[in-house]
């Protein structure tokens, strides 16, 4: 490959990639193939589009530094093999086309996964394809608009749409908006421009416990760049702090504070003593402002935690009902499962079809979901992936405190393997651990 080319081709793909980063979070998208709920729809995301370029023009910047000798990690076996099981679920799943689609959205994140990989990676003396500190700058960058829009949202209980954005319009008066129910009444949660404010919420937890590490570590400011970096982290921070509040999402707060709890340990053990006091004074000035905006909407979030109002009984009883929807389906499809996206769609033709499309959801649990459409060898494939990933010896400082907020979030929400965006995030930050 002409050098020339070679560096053009770099630094276009280098920017590109800092371009997606920031578009990621906004759901612009052309629907393919309309479904009766999220689910069952095939669209063709902007973003996507976009990472499939990137990743094209990559894997032909990377067959100048072919490896044929290079060994094989663990790591990548479990992801082959979790690849492999789950293009054989195809075959069986009923909706073929939506299983393909999945499919396709599995090996763009496994192939964002491989370009986080060996982007970072140092190549004799050439300097590493991407920077990570910018690609995480870049998602702040959006998110802290999103952020700012969630604020808007549930300050004015208004949630207009646009399609150019992919912003959908919710209406806290209309059945199926996500809302907090009390005695002064219907409250509209935080979406941001995301689906749903759970998603938003996790979205926000993630991000929040990178930049409390990257916020605890700086030491020296030596110059105003250092400066102006440090007031932005710190504005990225608690304007984030705020809208993940207003999401009145229980995993995503559960989430972070384990994840801060993961980063205290992490940081503890590090001995250093500047770090860990930076971090601490992070932690308390952190609750102090939630405190101070908790405490006018208390009603509220105390409606959220109790597990007493209506709508916190009724969510619960559902993912009671979808635990047993699960463990049905496991018994119907033993071995490769419903097939990949087909949870919905295989839940509908043994109900029959009786209930609206809406009506039928995933089980909130990503572990659980995965056995169910790929089967339990799929499960364990992924399961001995997250174990190696943790294993490896260039993992970042804050990948224990992130993953603990990715296992709550996959614990308790299934948005992370169901849905497009999701299961592109989960990448992104696995590849960035």
């Amino acid at each position: 490959m002409d050098k020339k080319f070679s560096r053009l081709l770099r630094r276009a793909l280098k920017y590109a990639f800092y371009l997606w980063v920031f578009l990621l979070p906004w759901q612009t998208k052309l629907i393919l193939r309309p479904g009766g709920n999220n689910f069952q729809e095939i669209s063709l995301y902007l973003s996507h589009g976009l990472l499939v370029l990137i990743l094209v023009g990559f894997f032909v910047y990377k067959l100048r530094y072919r490896a044929d000798d290079e060994k094989i990690s663990p790591l990548w076996v479990s992801l082959a093999g979790l690849e492999i099981l789950i293009m054989a679920s195809f075959f069986v799943a009923s909706d073929q086309l939506l299983a393909f689609y999945h499919y396709l959205l599995l090996l763009i994140g496994i192939g964002l996964f491989y370009l986080l990989r060996a982007g970072t990676e140092t190549i004799g003396y050439e300097e590493t394809f991407l920077d990570k500190l910018k690609v995480l700058y870049c998602l702040f960058a959006s998110l802290f608009l999103q952020a700012g829009l969630g604020i808007y949202q549930f300050l004015s209980q208004q949630a207009p749409a646009s399609k150019y954005f992919g912003l959908a319009a919710h209406d806290a008066n209309v059945l199926g908006t996500a809302v907090v129910e009390a005695a002064s009444g219907r409250w509209l949660r935080a979406y941001g421009g995301l689906d749903h404010p759970n998603i938003f919420g996790g979205v926000l937890a993630v991000a929040l416990i990178i930049a409390a590490y990257l916020l605890a570590k700086k030491k020296m400011i030596r110059s105003g760049r250092e400066a102006a970096e440090s007031v932005w982290l710190f504005l990225f921070y608690f304007v984030s702090l705020f809208a993940l509040f207003f999401t009145f999402s229980r995993a995503a707060w559960l989430a972070y504070a384990l994840g801060l709890a993961g980063l205290a340990i992490t940081l503890a053990g590090k001995k250093d003593r500047w770090i860990l006091g930076r971090f601490i004074a992070l932690a308390f000035f952190s609750l102090v402002m939630i405190l101070i905006v908790a405490y006018p909407y208390r009603e509220l979030w105390q409606a959220r935690t109790g597990g007493t109002a209506r709508l916190e009984q009724k969510s619960l009883m559902e993912r009671e009902a979808y635990l047993g929807q699960a463990a049905d389906l496991i018994g119907d499809y033993p071995l490769l499962g419903t097939g990949i996206g087909n949870y919905t769609t295989a839940l509908a033709l043994r109900d029959g079809e009786r209930q609206e499309p809406w009506a039928y959801q995933p089980v909130h649990n990503v572990f659980l979901l995965l056995w169910t459409e790929a089967g339990f060898a799929a499960l364990l494939f992924f399961l001995s992936f997250l174990f190696w990933l943790l294993k490896k010896n260039r993992r970042e400082a804050f990948s224990l405190a992130a993953m603990l907020a990715l296992l709550v979030l996959m614990l308790f929400d299934h948005w992370l393997f169901s849905l497009p965006f999701g299961l592109v995030f989960l990448f992104l930050v696995l590849g960035l651990l």
